[in-house]
Parts: C-alpha cells; sequence; structure tokens
C-alpha cells in the first residue's frame, strides 16, 4: 500500500513536471519582455545600434505568440489522424521535447553568433514555428497519456502549466530588483531563466521515461505495461487495432473492469481493456494493445458529438484569452519595464490561482454556467482595448481586468479540461 501510494505520488509529481515544460518556452519568451523587445541590441552588439526594422521588433512578442499560437493550431487536429495515432506516446513527448529544446537554444545563442538583424528575424519565426508544432504534439500527447489516470494527475498537469509562467515571472522580479536594468545585465538575466527552462524541460523528458517503471502508470496506461521495448513500440503496425465495436462487446460481456474507489474520477480507463485487449492481439499471442493501438479505434466523431459544447467554451475560453495574452497586455505601456513585468505576473499567478482553486469539487459549477462564463469574458476584449489606447489611461485598470482575465481563464480550463462528459445516452 505504501509502495502504490509513494507510485501514485511521483507520477503527480511527474504531471506537475509535464505541465511545467508544456509551456516553458513560451512563457520563458513571454516574461521576458525587455530582452526580446531590444533583441535587435545583442544581436548588433550595441547597446545603441538602431533597428532596420523597427516595427518587427516593437510588435516582436505578439508577432512570436502569433506564430506558435497559429502553428500550434494547425498541428493540433494532426493527432487525430490515423498516421500520428500509429506512433507511441512516449516517442511522441521525447521527440517535442526534442524541439522545444532547440527552441531556446537558438533564440540564446544567436546573438553570440555573429548573425545579422534580418537573419535573427528569421530565425525566431522559424523557432516560434517549431516550439508552436512541438507544444501541439507535447500538450495532446500529455493529456492522453494522464487522461486515462484520476483526474488529480490531469489537473496536476494543468496546474504545472500556469506554475511555469508564474515561476518565470518569479525568477524575472528577483533579478530585475537584485540587477540593474542595463544592457549587460538585461542579457544576463535572459541567460539565467532560459538556463533554467531548458534545464526544466530536460526534467520533464527524463521524468516521462521513468514512468515506464512506475506500477502506478503501468496500472493506468496501457502502453507502459506493454511487454514490448520502448523502440519496438515506437511505431505500432494498424493490423493489431481492436474496433471500438468489439472491444466494448468484449468488455460489457466479460465485465474486465477493475473495481476502484477513484472509479468516478476517473476519465476514461485504459485498464478496462487489460484482459480482453489480447484477444484481439494477431501478431504476438498474449500481448495487449498499446494506447496508440486503443486510440487507432476511436471514432473521432463519435466522440465530438458527446463533447461538442465543452469544445465550444474551450475556443471562446482561449480564443479571448489569446486574443488579449500577451500583445494587448503589454501595448498599455510597453516603455515602461516594470509595467510589462507587473502585468505579466499577475497575469501568470491569477492563470495559477484559477486553475488551483477549481481543483475543490465544492466550487464546481453546471457546464451550462461554464458555456455562458466563456461567452461572458468577451467583455475583456473592448476593455483591455480601451487600456491599450489609453482612454482609459490607469495602469491600476489594466492589473485589475487582467487579474479577473487570467483567474477566470485558469478556472475555466480546469474544468473544461478535467471535467467528463456525460453521454446524452
Amino acid at each position: 500500500m505504501a509502495q502504490h501510494k509513494i507510485s501514485e505520488f511521483i507520477m503527480f509529481l511527474t504531471s506537475l513536471v509535464v505541465g511545467l515544460t508544456m509551456v516553458m518556452g513560451v512563457n520563458a519568451v513571454n516574461s521576458a519582455p525587455s530582452f526580446m523587445l531590444d533583441y535587435y541590441k545583442y544581436i548588433q552588439h550595441s547597446e545603441t545600434a538602431t533597428p532596420h526594422y523597427d516595427k518587427f521588433w516593437v510588435n516582436i512578442l505578439t508577432y512570436y505568440t502569433v506564430v506558435t499560437l497559429v502553428a500550434q493550431a494547425v498541428h493540433e487536429p494532426t493527432n487525430l489522424t490515423y498516421f500520428m495515432s500509429r506512433f507511441s506516446l512516449m516517442f511522441r513527448m521525447q521527440i517535442s521535447v526534442l524541439l522545444m529544446l532547440v527552441e531556446l537554444i537558438v533564440i540564446v545563442v544567436l546573438p553570440h553568433t555573429g548573425a545579422s538583424e534580418a537573419g535573427a528575424m528569421a530565425a525566431i519565426i522559424i523557432v516560434a514555428y517549431l516550439g508552436g508544432v512541438a507544444r501541439a504534439y507535447f500538450e495532446n500527447t500529455g493529456y492522453a497519456l494522464f487522461g486515462p489516470c484520476p483526474s488529480k494527475m490531469l489537473s496536476g498537469m494543468l496546474v504545472g502549466s500556469a506554475a511555469s509562467g508564474a515561476l518565470v515571472s518569479i525568477i524575472q522580479i528577483i533579478l530585475k530588483a537584485s540587477m540593474p536594468d542595463t544592457y549587460d545585465s538585461v542579457l544576463t538575466q535572459s541567460i539565467i531563466y532560459f538556463s533554467l527552462s531548458l534545464g526544466i524541460i530536460f526534467l520533464g523528458a527524463v521524468g516521462v521515461l521513468f514512468l515506464l517503471c512506475n506500477p502506478f502508470a503501468k496500472q493506468y496506461i496501457a502502453e507502459f505495461r506493454s511487454r514490448r521495448s520502448v523502440w519496438r513500440n515506437i511505431y505500432c503496425p494498424v493490423e493489431r487495432v481492436a474496433p471500438v465495436s468489439e472491444i466494448e462487446k468484449v468488455v460489457a460481456t466479460t465485465g474486465h473492469v477493475e473495481p476502484s474507489k477513484e472509479e468516478s474520477d476517473v476519465l476514461f480507463d485504459d485498464r478496462v481493456h487489460q484482459k480482453p485487449c489480447a484477444e484481439f492481439s494477431e501478431g504476438e499471442e498474449g500481448e495487449p494493445l498499446t494506447t496508440a493501438e486503443l486510440i487507432q479505434g476511436v471514432s473521432v466523431w463519435r466522440v465530438i458529438k458527446e463533447i461538442w459544447p465543452m469544445m465550444l467554451s474551450c475556443l471562446l475560453t482561449f480564443g479571448v484569452t489569446y486574443l488579449m495574452y500577451p500583445g494587448m497586455l503589454l501595448a498599455v505601456d510597453p516603455e515602461d519595464g516594470w509595467y510589462t513585468t507587473i502585468v505579466m505576473t499577475v497575469y501568470n499567478f491569477g492563470d495559477l490561482i484559477g486553475r488551483a482553486v477549481s481543483m475543490i469539487k465544492r466550487l464546481w459549477v453546471p457546464r451550462k454556467v461554464v458555456l455562458i462564463a466563456s461567452v461572458v469574458r468577451i467583455v475583456f476584449i473592448p476593455l483591455l482595448i480601451l487600456c491599450a489606447a489609453h482612454i482609459i489611461p490607469s495602469h491600476a485598470a489594466a492589473y485589475v481586468f487582467t487579474a479577473v482575465l487570467s483567474v477566470s481563464n485558469g478556472s475555466l480550463a480546469r474544468f473544461l479540461w478535467c471535467t467528463p462528459p456525460i453521454p446524452n445516452h
């Protein structure tokens, strides 16, 4: 029993680190506005350098966010294709980590390579795209990895992603308060927190690898129960896939569902397939299907019919948030270094608080309320535009709107991702 609790706790810590890893790259960039806005100076190795493409550098954070989010939006649906489903969860996560490491390494190293300003612009756009691709696969694969587990595991991943921004903001405030806001010190600060981000991303990759040896993870995640090697499971042939209808038929008739005191807290459970899966294996007798093989037997449209209201809420919630974050928040006063740092800190901590507080089940609300709240949040668009246009001139108003925007984003996000849909039948 003690060993079970330890392995469960280790898996929860891993989910937190995976959440940290998921958005560490983009948070490191957005939480270092001074470095990114003056990036052209570090490329030219001159504190007095003037940019040839002034509009690009003034809006660098907006461009970076737009490119990485568009890349993420374009590639996320490909996770549902049969081709991507054939690759193991472990393989997809490790390749994604590699791309995220490349993203940050290029940004940190580029000022020391003698690259031209135009070359730096091209490189930043390319790595922003690669980072978006990596996060598209890492995030969705993380949900597939922790989804079969008790909901606190998925909650840990979501809280970890919010904690990523809060951690970077804390580091930035400490460095900004303890070091002068000079050309050299800003470069030193950027190296410190980008290096920390690289370390956390690497730690996330190692943590996922160690789940292969975790008894609690094996209990819930089909891929980790496989007796085949990790290398042999990288690409799972379609021939071994069991149709969902057949799996459901076997489960219904044989009742191979492990009783669990946490059953009501599990979104969906690979364990129900642990014994019946062997009956569908054509290549290796007695070898259960992996998670990748099980996913290939799922009807996407059938799932969409069950969860479309939650999908609409997700679209509204994250659509409003990322229309405002970070570009519109920083546009209120981009020349004030302390304002840009504080407003990002307010957002990051608000998001973290919203996700953490919403883990309390007593605060959960009906799905209709979530959809209504997602629609109401549209009001933040004109309010923050008025702040950016200085029609509402106060920094305090921007801080308040940012706080409410972020807390509502965090709480709605956690609820939307961690609450299983209620079937219509």
